[in-house]
């Protein structure tokens, strides 16, 4: 598969949380190539993003959407629920970004592992539906995910299917970093050191060098490009032009992973699953 230039954006207004004005917004970003929209921000979280994800879910064609999780307020087994409902609903289009919002690195890591886990007790091929014999599913490929962690214990399984995609994207700031394996895509400003992860993005203050950032996309420093908008309407078309050669031609289908060249996330929290 060709590697393709990722462009990520963000969202802390709160006039997202108007329907009226998500309604423009959407649209905007998917035609000026938005790869990924974060819902929120680690120092921002002005809205409920899981709630805007579910609600733009199914108006989705192609952009990925990735609400901001704050471990001050989430709870595992809610956040497994809802993410994995989010991404059935989006076809597979769903990240999400785990911040500690003032607490600390060491919850927001069991947080994520916590929801992990709950997922991974469900097998991808466990639903069956045959109405002659009248079973529903296989019960021998859900497990009891209970998982006791340093900030969290949770009784599993969840009461919601596996998502889509195994698990969504996961998305760390380094803003807000957390050491887990398996980090999807990470974002860091210049200067800022790239925690572990598949996709490398660069998080951009002023107006794009976009002649240096293709050099250095090419030369392997980056896989894209990260912005925090604040002005949305008037960004997103005038990036669109900015990006084009960049964003031209990319893969258009199938779920974020099929994508970006990523597998179907497999059950890589079993080993922390008690």
């Amino acid at each position: 598969m060709t590697r393709s230039f990722l462009f990520s954006a963000s969202i802390g207004d709160s006039a997202l949380a108007d329907p009226a004005y998500a309604a423009q917004i959407l649209p905007l970003a998917e035609a000026a190539g938005v790869d990924l929209l974060m819902l929120g921000r680690h120092d921002s979280l002005p809205y409920d993003p899981q709630v805007i994800a579910a609600w733009a879910a199914p108006r989705l064609s192609r952009m990925g959407v990735v609400p901001v999780v704050s471990s001050r307020i989430a709870h595992p087994f809610h956040v497994a629920r809802s993410l994995s409902a989010i991404d059935y609903l989006s076809g597979g289009l769903l990240g999400w970004c785990p911040v500690a919002q003032g607490g600390s690195a060491a919850q927001l890591a069991d947080l994520v592992r916590a929801t992990r886990a709950l997922w991974d007790g469900w097998d991808e091929d466990c639903l069956i539906i045959d109405k002659e014999s009248g079973r529903y599913l296989d019960t021998t490929r859900i497990r009891p995910s209970n998982y006791v962690g340093t900030h969290y214990k949770v009784r599993g399984p969840v009461n919601a299917m596996r998502p889509k995609q195994g698990h969504p994207l996961l998305i760390c700031d380094a803003a807000s970093p957390f050491a887990v394996p398996g980090v999807d895509v990470v974002i860091a400003a210049e200067g800022q050191a790239f925690p572990a992860a598949a996709r490398r993005l660069l998080r951009l203050e002023g107006e794009p060098d976009v002649a240096s950032l293709t050099a250095r996309f090419e030369a392997g420093e980056m896989d894209g490009v990260h912005i925090d908008l604040a002005n949305p309407r008037a960004q997103l078309p005038a990036l669109g032009e900015a990006f084009a050669a960049l964003t031209r031609g990319r893969p258009a289908g199938g779920t974020l992973r099929e994508r970006l060249g990523l597998p179907l996330a497999k059950s890589i929290a079993q080993e922390e699953i008690a």
